[in-house]
């Protein structure tokens, strides 16, 4: 029962933040990035841990926020190459912006101040 709440939450943050760190990921990069390379990349920091992020991509792309080319690969299919577009550097800004707050306020309920551990 434990098990199954913890589970259950850490998948409800998870689907909270998997936008702001695919955003933040992809406008890091000093040059577009395919799905391969984002999931490895989320996974050096996410303690290997990385659910399905085409469907993220999608919707980050259908909204403007990440600015798409299709590439022909050596070594398969096609490949999307996707880069952060205006709109999402701005968007990601307001989202970090807002992750701090909520982070301070959550941090402050549950007695851990600032220190972020």
């Amino acid at each position: 029962m434990l098990e199954q709440q913890v589970k259950k939450f850490q998948k409800e943050l998870n689907s909270g933040t998997v936008s702001l760190m695919l955003l933040s990921v992809i406008g890091q990069s000093a040059s577009p990035m395919y799905g391969y390379e984002i999931s490895k990349a989320l996974q050096q920091s996410n303690d290997g841990k990385q659910g399905a992020i085409y469907p993220v991509l999608r919707n980050l792309h259908s909204k403007g926020l990440l600015d798409c080319e299709v590439k022909l690969s050596e070594s398969g299919p096609p490949r999307k190459y996707f880069s952060i577009s205006p709109l999402g550097k701005r968007v990601l800004e307001q989202w970090v912006s807002t992750w701090r707050a909520t982070q301070h306020q959550v941090n402050n309920i549950l007695g851990l101040g600032d220190n972020n551990e």
